[in-house]
């Protein structure tokens, strides 16, 4: 990873959320010698993370923190994946002030929203143009959330992008495989319904980019080359690892959660060229089954 920053000192990114994909990348980062910060909300993870050479600090979302304010001063980069609550964007919420106060210091700006924004788009092949319209509370605070970033990198001259998300998947207990082994994978039959995913090293890699080529303002969706029913996934990560899938089930006749139901709602097909044309990304897992092959070929036998 190239910085981009080669006349400055040492990039030091902070996240908000050292969850799966905001501790991928903060690994990525310190590999390449950046200074990397970040929250968390358990103490026992943070002590983990800082024996990676993470600055983690632990924050609940609920009150502010001066140990956050010290970290965010000497940031160049930010990642925000922390999931907006009934009150609004936690991160910006409690420190929003903190980082109108530093103008355009920051080189970039990444908030990681959700595809969810969409909303149900009939199986269509969309791209970012596509007017949101989403379907839930939740998706539609993502929507707030993601106008609330977009205007403080407007008012700041800080180059603001949003990469909306699909279902993220990856090593480490993150997909259908660990699933089937774990006995916790369902196959629900729902025909017509696909979706695209993404693995978290591609995001990670998309991410980077971004920081190579920021350009204030800019959506991208993040989603691999390929959309496929859950079925279709579930039955090829069980060839994999040579196991047979679960029992189908009809999704009218599926016991599922309201998240679950409303999910399997929605069908979409989204398009990935921005990234590749504006970001020259090229996809190490373009599709499900390169994504997979990879997490199989990983297992410890």
């Amino acid at each position: 990873m190239s910085t981009g920053l080669r006349n400055m000192p040492t990039p030091s990114l902070f996240c908000f959320g050292l969850g799966y994909t905001g501790t991928r990348l903060a690994q990525a980062a310190i590999a390449h010698g950046w200074r990397v910060a970040g929250t968390c909300r358990d103490a026992g993870k943070a002590q983990a993370l800082r024996t990676q050479g993470i600055q983690a600090l632990v924050f609940d979302g609920h009150q502010s923190s001066p140990e956050v304010r010290e970290a965010l001063a000497g940031a160049t980069h930010l990642l925000v994946s922390i999931p907006p609550e009934a009150d609004g964007d936690p991160a910006w919420r409690l420190h929003g002030k903190t980082l109108e106060a530093r103008g355009g210091s920051l080189a970039w700006i990444g908030y990681l929203s959700t595809t969810g924004v969409y909303g149900d788009c009939g199986g269509d092949w969309i791209d970012e143009t596509r007017t949101p319209n989403p379907a839930t509370l939740e998706n539609q605070r993502r929507l707030e959330a993601e106008s609330v970033w977009l205007d403080l990198g407007a008012r700041t001259a800080s180059p603001t992008h949003i990469f909306r998300l699909p279902g993220i998947y990856g090593p480490a207990g993150r997909s259908v495989i660990d699933a089937l082994e774990s006995g916790r994978a369902r196959r629900i039959l729902k025909p017509g319904q696909v979706f695209n995913r993404i693995h978290v090293d591609d995001l990670v890699t998309v991410l980077l980019a971004s920081m190579e080529r920021p350009s204030a303002g800019r959506i991208y969706n993040v989603a691999d080359d390929q959309p496929a029913s859950a079925d279709t996934v579930l039955c090829h990560a069980a060839v994999l690892i040579g196991v047979e899938p679960p029992p189908a089930v009809r999704f009218e006749e599926a016991e599922l959660s309201p998240f679950a139901r409303h999910f399997y709602a929605e069908c979409k097909r989204l398009s990935n060229e921005r990234i590749k044309q504006e970001l020259g990304v090229q996809l190490r897992y373009p599709t499900y089954r390169e994504g997979l092959h990879a997490i199989a070929a990983e297992r410890v036998p």
